[in-house]
């Protein structure tokens, strides 16, 4: 199980993800929150945390793939509750479910004290003859 690192995922050094822990199945991922990402209200744009959310169960997907497989998004559901705000968001992600050929998996994204976002996403898991 290989951790993300520096320049891996180009986008995710461009706006400041980072994978804070990797687990098989569970993947945590924290983004500073910075000026470019924040919208009219000062609050985070939706799209860093649909970003986040697609992120962190890619992460959790990642760390149950063998070395001859790889995956891709398929599905994004994210459910916002409440506007993102303060030094930071952190996402924890679970996979529900690891099959053959779909990975799905679940999230939720909080600032410093609150819930932010739930979400989940579903994966195709592609094995090296198929990709």
């Amino acid at each position: 199980m290989k951790r993300t690192s520096k320049g891996m995922i180009p986008f995710w050094d461009y706006i400041g993800i980072e994978e804070t822990l990797l687990e098989k199945g569970y993947a945590e991922l924290k983004i500073t929150i910075q000026p470019q990402l924040l919208q009219g209200r000062g609050t985070v744009h939706g799209g860093v945390i649909a970003t986040l959310i697609d992120a962190a169960v890619g992460s959790a997907v990642r760390s149950s793939l063998s070395e001859e497989e790889s995956a891709s998004t398929v599905e994004l559901k994210v459910n916002y509750t409440r506007p993102g705000i303060g030094d930071y968001l952190v996402a924890k992600s679970t996979l529900s479910h690891r099959g053959k050929t779909l990975a799905v998996g679940e999230v939720k994204i909080e600032d410093s004290s609150k819930l932010v976002a739930l979400g989940s996403a579903t994966y195709m898991i592609f094995s090296a003859e198929k990709a």
